[in-house]
């Protein structure tokens, strides 16, 4: 069953049209990749998800409803929660207070002390420096913050944008590690990376994007073998 559904959407930025007639679904359950050059629609896609972007055209559905026209912290209170590209973490915050503003929605649910508790199972180096502030902490360190106050939210769709971005490789083999933790605790879960050898290690499905388009749909199998993925983003002719 379909969690999420994008039906022939557009986006702009301004008038520059960003993403065209895309459509894709991710399936509750699932962890799908959307993998792509600079530039080629990624984060937008994860934008118009999140509703920080408009669709211009087509429609986005979510467990079953049209939130096309839903603002970005209706979506949150629904179950949609990103973790941007770049972490966008409250650099002059403590970790605790970063990941109190992951759980805005939550604050006064009987199960914030459970979230927090599954935040720091993943990450234990955040419960060791929950009073440190964001802005002091490494890049990896930030990576695991952006991701825990996403999962304040207890979200049903986690979107992940660029997570092993500007990572040692220490740190991003821990990070796609902790990404299939989440999966296997139930979370379904929308990739973005660039690195494409690791995602689509991981993904059940697939999504290849060019210049705002879906070129390549398949299991993270089929595109990990496809000779033109293959060509294009991994390296190998």
């Amino acid at each position: 069953m379909a969690l999420l559904e994008l039906d022939d959407i557009t986006v702009h930025y301004g008038r520059i049209q960003a993403i065209t007639g895309m459509s894709l679904s991710v399936d509750q359950g699932e962890i799908v990749t959307l993998i792509g050059a600079n530039g080629a629609g990624k984060t937008t896609t994860m934008r118009a998800v999140s509703g920080l972007l408009k669709a211009s055209t087509g429609s986005i559905r979510f467990d079953g409803d049209d939130i096309t026209k839903v603002k970005a912290h209706v979506r949150v209170v629904r179950g949609i929660s990103l973790a941007p590209e770049g972490r966008g973490i409250f650099p002059n915050m403590t970790v605790l207070e970063n990941l109190d503003m992951g759980a805005y929605t939550r604050k006064r649910d009987k199960k914030y002390a459970a979230n927090l508790e599954r935040v720091f199972d993943l990450f234990p180096r955040l419960a060791e420096r929950k009073t440190q502030t964001g802005g002091t902490m490494s890049g990896g360190e930030q990576q695991m913050l952006a991701i825990g106050r996403a999962l304040m939210g207890e979200p049903k769709l986690l979107l992940l944008d660029e997570p092993s971005m500007g990572l040692a490789p220490q740190f991003i083999r821990q990070i796609f590690k902790i990404v299939r933790q989440i999966h296997e605790q139930g979370t379904t879960i929308l990739l973005v990376e660039q690195n494409a050898n690791q995602a689509l290690a991981i993904a059940d499905r697939a999504y290849v994007l060019e210049s705002g388009e879906i070129t390549h749909r398949g299991t993270g199998a089929e595109i990990l073998a496809d000779p033109a993925v293959k060509e294009a983003y991994l390296g190998v002719a």
